[in-house]
This record gives structure tokens, C-alpha cells and sequence, in this order.
């Protein structure tokens, strides 16, 4: 998707997706018009056929005047209510972008329309302003959400929180910056496994860790694997952990060599879950080390074909200066368990 030559909010990024019925998906994006300090963008939602490859329902915009809404992240409840999770910006004086307060909006008929935006408000003493992902498991859904100095609570940290009433309700579990060890996070992921979670951060330190923490997110162990893995040089930016066949996977835009002296690639990384060392790094888009100026915060879905499985992945990407286009790729899937 693209609306480049329109001249206005042609500027497309962040898409995430989620499931929405049989070889169909729901995918936002922010469409606006810069990668910060876009006050007026909002969040487009399409309805978008996996085999066709074509959208199936008018887009809908949700926006907030004199914000930008950025960084959406869809919410499936155990109940099947869905929910998109808005990380909505302002300008201050200065010039900075800063959160206003996690917001959502609702939909009950499965994305076919969608409720009013409304503020999430403050959680045990604390307001959020980015969630980045979600899991149930039975009856309880898992969040992992950040909060920011300025707003109500004043730290900065990824919080663990839980809610058993389909996102009435919600409860902070851990301060996952605290139990890393005192270290500045920002984008963060969590997939189940054994009895508890593996999580991935991004630092501010410009190092990537995996951890492995019990149903409580107390840590059991973790690996920097920025240190450990001579093709990262950095963190990997807007990371997610997803399985296929057994095996764990991370995803994210990475750079390879140090000071970003070659431009950033969409990896795949297949690591091992009990060292939680990468086995393998995979080289999704980018091999020619072109000029990409922008992109690659990607969102994987296995679709089954019948005869096969591909890896989809959907993401954006801006190349020689131009604003970024919404893309798909498509991968066979089974060429990344070897």
C-alpha cells in the first residue's frame, strides 16, 4: 500500500495485524506524514485478504485532533473482543514528542467497526502510553506496556501487568526494568514457554537480550545477544518473538556492523530456547545493503496453503528518501528450520 505522490499523509508505517477470519487479517498502520512530531496522523485499519492480496473493507481511520496516533497494537481478548492499543503522541514547547496517555478503541463485531478512542487512565498509581503485546493464556491476558517519567508515576519502564476481565480491568504485575538488572528498555515482546514466558528487549544501551522469566516475570536467566552474536551490532528494533514447528524465532530491523556503517536489514533470528543463544541469522530483506532510510518493524503470520506454510511478513520500509510504503513479504517457511 502506498500514497506516495498524494502530496498529503502519504507517510505509512508500524503496521501491525492480527487474524480476523479464515485466510483474512486486520492490519493497521499509521498514516501521517513524518516518523515523529506528526501531529494529525491517525491509525488506518484495513481489512486485507491473505490470498488475494488485495483489501476487502473501506479503511477506517481512528484519530485524536492535535495528536498523532502511532505504534497501534491489536489486543484479542478470551471473550473475542478485539482491541487496538494506540500509542498517541503530542508536541511539547521544545519540539519533543511525548505520550499522552495510552489509549483504545473497542470493536465487538471483529473489526467491522470500531468504538470511540478512549483513555486507558491509571493503572495501580500509573499511566501508560505504549503497549507492545499481548498473550492469553486461559482466561488471562499478559501485556507488556511502558510508561514515561512524565506521565502519572514518573519512571520510565516496561511493565508486566495482567487483566482477567477482558481489558476492564487491569494489574501490574512486575517493573521489568528493575528485574533485568536496572536497565533502560524500550520495545519489548513475550511469547509462552514452559511455565512462564521468554521476553526480548530492546535497550537503550544498544544491546539485545533475551530473558527467561517464571508466570510471575521473575528472571530465571537471560543473554545479551548483541554480545553474543557477531552479525547484531545493536539492538534489534521493534522485536518479535513468534514460534513455527517447535522452533523460536526473533524478528526485527537490525544492524550488522558497528556505528551502522551498513544499512539496516529485516533479520529473522532462529534461536535456541534453553541457552537462548541465535542459532541462525536469517537475512530477510536488504541483502544488496541499499539505502533504506526507514523501516522494518515487521509483523510475521504463517499462513497454511494447503501444501505448504509461508511466513508472511508484513512491514513498512522507505528507500532513497521516500516516505514508506506498506509490504509484504512471503517466504516458505520450512527453509527456516534447517
Amino acid at each position: 500500500m502506498s500514497y506516495r505522490g498524494t502530496g498529503t499523509q502519504d507517510y505509512l508505517a508500524f503496521p501491525a495485524i492480527t487474524p480476523s477470519g479464515d485466510n483474512e487479517i486486520l492490519l493497521s498502520h499509521k498514516r501521517g506524514k513524518a516518523h515523529v512530531n506528526d501531529l494529525g496522523a491517525a491509525l488506518e485499519i484495513v481489512r486485507f485478504d491473505l490470498e488475494s492480496g488485495r483489501p476487502i473493507q473501506e479503511p477506517i481511520q481512528l484519530a485524536i485532533p492535535g495528536e498523532a496516533m502511532q505504534m497501534g497494537e491489536w489486543v484479542r481478548f478470551p471473550d473475542g473482543t478485539l482491541s487496538t492499543y494506540i500509542d498517541a503522541l503530542t508536541v511539547d514547547e521544545e519540539g519533543k514528542h511525548i505520550r499522552t496517555g495510552l489509549v483504545r478503541s473497542l470493536s465487538r463485531d471483529n473489526g467491522k467497526s470500531f468504538g470511540p478512542l478512549e483513555r486507558v487512565g491509571i493503572i495501580d498509581g500509573v499511566e501508560y502510553g505504549y503497549l507492545f503485546e499481548a498473550v492469553s493464556i486461559g482466561q488471562r491476558l499478559y501485556a507488556l506496556i511502558m510508561t514515561f517519567e512524565y506521565l502519572a508515576g514518573g519512571r520510565r519502564s516496561v511493565d508486566a501487568l495482567y487483566t482477567d476481565d477482558n481489558g476492564e480491568t487491569w494489574h501490574f504485575i512486575r517493573n521489568l526494568s528493575d528485574e533485568f538488572g536496572d536497565v533502560r528498555i524500550n520495545e519489548s515482546s513475550l511469547i509462552p514457554y514452559k511455565n512462564g514466558f521468554i521476553v526480548a528487549t530492546r535497550g537503550y544501551d544498544n544491546m539485545q537480550r533475551l530473558h527467561q522469566v517464571d508466570m510471575d516475570f521473575n528472571l530465571i536467566t537471560e543473554t545479551n545477544i548483541t554480545e553474543e552474536t557477531p552479525s547484531i551490532s545493536s539492538y534489534i528494533g521493534r522485536p518479535r518473538l513468534f514460534s513455527h514447528d517447535g522452533k523460536l524465532f526473533l524478528i526485527g530491523r537490525n544492524w550488522r556492523a558497528p556505528d551502522r556503517k551498513i544499512p539496516m536489514e529485516l533479520a529473522l533470528l532462529r534461536f535456541d530456547p534453553v541457552s537462548l543463544e541465535v542459532e541462525k541469522h536469517f537475512v530477510l530483506d536488504n541483502t544488496e545493503q541499499g539505502k533504506v532510510n526507514d523501516g522494518y518493524y515487521p509483523c510475521p503470520i504463517l499462513v497454511d496453503t494447503g501444501d505448504r506454510k509461508l511466513l508472511n511478513v508484513f512491514d513498512y520500509r522507505a528507500l532513497f528518501g521516500n516516505s514508506p510504503d506498506i509490504v509484504r513479504f512471503q517466504f516458505r517457511a520450512e527453509e527456516f528450520l534447517d
